[in-house]
């Protein structure tokens, strides 16, 4: 595997966040269609029905009108925020960074190193601007973040869209302590509506069929879950109610405040050659909650952990991998192209005493590793927090753990 593939092993989000370009490109927005020539998009071309039923032509439409919202809101947020400095915080493959250049803002898009590859030599194609950058960063890791925001001052705005949908517990508890720790470093704000990201594609779909939306809330959580290959059921931005998901961030130590999605909503291209259906979709928003969060005065709670390392040696026909520091979306490719260029094991032991913390990513390579060998992977020496993670993720099931 070259790095790209390794990348897109760990971390097959990247796929979801082509999907949402495809869909902006099909409102018209003129930013979207002129970065989509410079994206490879034919990968979505693999999964796409030759014939879709009448019911997924209606969904998509639906999709496309929330996805016209989606992004205009989150620009709007931007120009509104009262700062000069915007964090784009999954940046997906979206134009938000040719907007923020037109508002004269300094814009810094995060993202997965895999969707980063792609984004940023496409954006710089098409804008010189020295005031956008772009870093390939784990948003459960404080120090990826910082070091990309060397040499900013003053307050900034990171806003974020459809990135909390994505974790477990225990990486959802790392990204607030990451983000609560930037926010107490250089103020501001941290704008997401994923409290309720699903319910915008349902509203979007009532509006433009008028049809009940029970049928987008089945597709939204099995549909993205299938292809960012995530557990939805371990997910508390979908198993929580509304009032919970409020409650956690508090919890985190941010202050909420909750606001009307539909009071930054412009007229959208989207629904300009459709009668009515521009009022529809600010009627069915005023049900749709934007928070601002900000931080509390008190200390942020995140596992930073040490310097990341692998280390290999066989002991017979098993392969031992000890790993210290963070194993997360920075590091795991790390860790699975030392794996790839082993001789093959019969069995496979990690030697886990000094890891600090481990996401998703990680446990993907783990169980690609597994998918090797005649038997899971033996993992040793582990701390109660690593523990708690394979526990809470149903890893502990997959692995042995001794």
């Amino acid at each position: 595997m070259n790095n790209q593939e390794l990348l897109k092993a760990v971390n097959p989000s990247y796929y979801t966040a082509k999907g949402c370009l495809a869909l902006l490109m099909q409102t018209g927005e003129p930013d979207a269609i002129k970065l989509g020539g410079e994206i490879d998009l034919s990968e979505l071309s693999k999964t796409t029905s030759a014939a879709p039923s009448e019911t997924e032509i209606e969904i998509m439409r639906g999709y496309t009108v929330a996805h016209d919202a989606r992004y205009n809101v989150w620009n709007r947020i931007a120009e509104e925020s009262g700062c000069d400095v915007i964090i784009d915080l999954p940046c997906g493959y979206l134009p938000h960074a040719l907007a923020v250049s037109r508002m004269g803002k300094q814009y810094y898009g995060f993202d997965l190193p895999v969707v980063i590859n792609e984004i940023e030599p496409a954006i710089k194609k098409l804008s010189d601007d020295p005031a956008i950058h772009f870093s390939g960063v784990d948003a459960t890791n404080y120090d990826s973040m910082k070091s990309a925001l060397e040499g900013v001052t003053g307050k900034i705005c990171i806003i974020t869209d459809g990135l909390l949908g994505f974790f477990n517990m225990s990486e959802l508890k790392e990204v607030c302590a990451s983000i609560k720790r930037l926010l107490s470093e250089f103020g501001g704000s941290w704008y997401t509506s994923d409290a309720m990201a699903s319910n915008l594609m349902a509203f979007g779909y009532e509006a433009v069929t008028g049809k009940d939306p029970a049928v987008v809330f089945a597709a939204v959580r099995s549909g993205g879950a299938k292809a960012a290959d995530i557990d939805n059921s371990i997910n508390p931005f979908i198993t929580l109610d509304y009032e919970k998901r409020k409650a956690l961030m508090k919890e985190q130590g941010f202050n909420v405040r909750a606001f009307a999605y539909s009071d930054k909503l412009p007229d959208l291209r989207s629904c300009a050659a459709v009668p009515g259906l521009m009022e529809r979709m600010r009627d069915k928003l005023a049900g749709m909650i934007e928070w601002e969060l900000t931080a509390k005065a008190e200390d942020a709670h995140g596992t930073y952990g040490g310097e990341f390392y692998v280390r290999t040696h066989t002991e017979g026909n098993t392969a031992i991998y000890e790993v210290g520091g963070r194993l997360d979306t920075m590091t795991a490719p790390e860790l699975l192209r030392k794996f790839n260029d082993s001789e093959p094991a019969e069995f496979i032991t990690l030697d886990a005493r000094n890891l600090d913390y481990i996401s998703s990513a990680g446990l993907r390579v783990l169980l690609i590793m597994s998918k090797s060998a005649k038997e899971p992977v033996r993992v040793i020496n582990y701390s109660e927090s690593v523990k708690e993670i394979f526990n809470v993720t149903g890893f502990a099931d997959l692995m042995t753990l001794e």
